[in-house]
């Protein structure tokens, strides 16, 4: 199975937990890490670029921090 991880931090250098996630993730195979922040830094979405890639792979999960029980403006 292909795995996607949309991950979306705004501050990872600041992250306890999340930072640490994010470089074990790198380290499995057939996971392809997803660092939207640093894709779209201007919020300048490539929609059919990232339905392909949704499309492309099996499982999809969202890493995020929580911030007020909601999800990164990204």
């Amino acid at each position: 199975m292909k795995v996607l991880i949309l991950f979306a931090h705004p501050a990872i250098a600041a992250s306890r937990v999340q930072r640490h996630l994010y470089k074990a993730a790198q380290q499995v195979k057939d996971v392809t890490l997803h660092n939207l922040y640093q894709l779209y830094p201007d919020f300048d979405i490539d929609i059919k670029a990232e339905q392909a890639l949704l499309a492309a792979h099996d499982v999809i999960i969202w890493q995020h921090p929580w911030y007020w029980y909601s999800a990164p403006p990204i």
